[in-house]
């Protein structure tokens, strides 16, 4: 998001993000906020937008890279489905009821 709208770049390296936010209340709360801002942020996109190229620098690949926003938006909401169903198989593999259908939990529950 900081890519598309200007959020803060993350404090926390890649490699360290499983330790983001240790305190789970804490997690869930940064989440519902991140959700409201992605919503808000999605609720400005428009075709002129999603025209435009996206130029930044890479440090994985230390590299410059160019990509159209179309595609970056795509995989943006494309990876969190990834993650997502990453975290529904790990709960599946520890034998917990993650209910139907999983798109709808939250941290409220």
């Amino acid at each position: 998001m900081s890519r598309f709208d200007n959020w803060p770049k993350p404090a926390t390296p890649i490699k360290q993000s499983d330790h983001f936010i240790e305190d789970f209340a804490a997690l869930c709360a940064a989440r519902e906020k991140a959700d409201d801002g992605i919503s808000r942020w999605a609720d400005t996109v428009d075709d002129a937008w999603l025209g435009e190229g996206l130029v930044w620098f890479n440090r994985a690949a230390q590299r410059e890279v160019r990509a159209p926003k179309r595609l970056l938006v795509t995989h943006f909401f494309n990876h969190q489905t990834h993650h997502r169903g990453q975290a529904h198989a790990l709960l599946t593999a520890a034998g917990q009821e993650t209910g139907i259908p999983i798109f709808s939990w939250s941290c409220r529950r």
